[in-house]
């Protein structure tokens, strides 16, 4: 399997087990961090060398702190890897301390004075004074080792910080997939309210009619089939073109139709670009039904609603004003009472947070208008413009 470049390299060392594939891969920045050390403490020996007017061939510099210092490029994915597989934790930092990294930090020290004397008396036979390998790995041992040890607790310990990024990453990701499946769930829940709610007003009106007038009730039964049909289409979707939105608003306006007369007229005027902007489905109906309900449902004479839509301040405005009725409270105390409007407003918010806005304003002495605002959205297929105008 090959790796992905796109992979952190903090997230491959957290690869379970550790592979010679993963370990090469790592190598080559562990030799890059560990040369520049190597030519910090060359550079240093060498000045304080200077200071005392006894400098050495540069090559004797680099050779005995590469011999001191190159062994932990080999060992620091091993330690990273062995930091991430076992993390100090609250409860076990003591079983930690002791397994396994007392263990291998002895190991690496052990490790690094057999490679320091081997190479120390392969050099010094060629170029300096010989030594006795035994007496160098023990030197090496005794009085590196504080240094080395403190390497060692360096690197655990920044193991430990790319594991908590990891962990924290992790954890934004989860809370931020949660918070996506409830507004989701949530959203659900809001259009499910919804579509009994109409439903049951719906037949309600066809009953009212079955005896009165039965051509008009077999038309409020075949557009309520088409409404749920329609329903059905947009089920799982948050959002669908206003274009298909006004479609379902004209075959509920034919309902209403049926049960009002000539007492109620509706009309729509919709901007030809405003058509293909995405709105939640099912947003204009129960404003709609709320000013029929508020208005010609509970005055006497006509009434007339008429529907607006357009693109302006980065977004797009729907306005539904209706002439034939009242309200003396503000928008949060309407939002406390009816199920269509307050939850037409939850979902603008789950879908657009505070960008969206619901608002019902008086026209005056009579007459009411139901304010929406959002942020633009383009369809992915842009459908052609529904014909507007008065609605059937």
């Amino acid at each position: 399997m090959q790796p992905n470049p796109s992979i952190p390299i903090s997230q491959r060392w957290l690869q379970r087990p550790l592979t010679p594939a993963s370990y090469f891969r790592v190598l080559p920045v562990s030799f890059a961090i560990w040369t520049v050390i190597v030519v910090l403490k060359a550079g240093q020996v060498l000045m304080n060398d200077a200071e005392r007017q006894y400098v050495l061939p540069l090559q004797h510099y680099f050779v005995w702190a590469s011999l001191d210092l190159y062994s932990w490029a080999f060992f620091t994915p091993l330690i990273f890897a062995l930091a991430f597989r076992f993390p100090f934790t609250r409860s076990n930092w003591l079983e930690r301390l002791v397994f396994p990294h007392t263990l291998a930090c002895v190991a690496c020290l052990f490790v690094q004075a057999l490679v320091r004397a081997t190479g120390g008396t392969i050099y010094a036979e060629h170029f300096e004074q010989p030594a006795p390998w035994l007496s160098m790995a023990i030197a090496n041992a005794i009085g590196f080792a504080p240094l080395y040890i403190l390497a060692y607790c360096i690197i655990v310990i920044f193991a430990a910080f790319l594991r908590l990024q990891d962990e924290i990453g992790k954890r934004e990701v989860a809370q931020a997939q949660l918070q996506v499946r409830l507004a989701s769930a949530e959203l659900e829940t809001l259009r499910m309210q919804i579509q009994p709610h109409f439903l049951f007003n719906t037949l309600q009106a066809a009953i009212t009619l079955v005896q009165e007038d039965p051509r008009a009730a077999e038309d409020v039964l075949l557009r309520l089939s088409q409404l749920l049909r329609i329903s059905l289409d947009q089920m799982g979707k948050n959002e669908i073109p206003l274009a298909r939105e006004l479609e379902f608003l004209d075959l509920y306006v034919g309902i209403q139709k049926q049960r009002f007369g000539d007492r109620l007229s509706v009309a729509i005027h919709a901007e030809p670009a405003a058509l293909d902007q995405l709105v939640p489905p099912l947003l204009l109906q129960p404003l709609v039904e709320n000013a029929i309900r508020h208005g010609i449902g509970k005055h006497k004479g006509s009434d007339l609603i008429e529907v607006f839509a357009r693109i302006a301040n980065h977004g797009i405005e729907i306005e539904v004003w209706n002439t034939n009725s009242t309200i003396d409270e503000s928008t949060d105390q309407l939002l406390l009472r009816g199920v269509g409007i307050r939850n037409t407003k939850a979902r603008l918010e789950q879908l657009y947070g505070p960008t969206a806005a619901l608002l019902l304003r008086s026209l005056g002495s009579r007459g009411v208008v139901a304010l929406i605002f959002i942020p633009l959205q383009h369809a992915p297929q842009p459908q052609r413009p529904v014909a507007v105008g008065a609605a059937s």
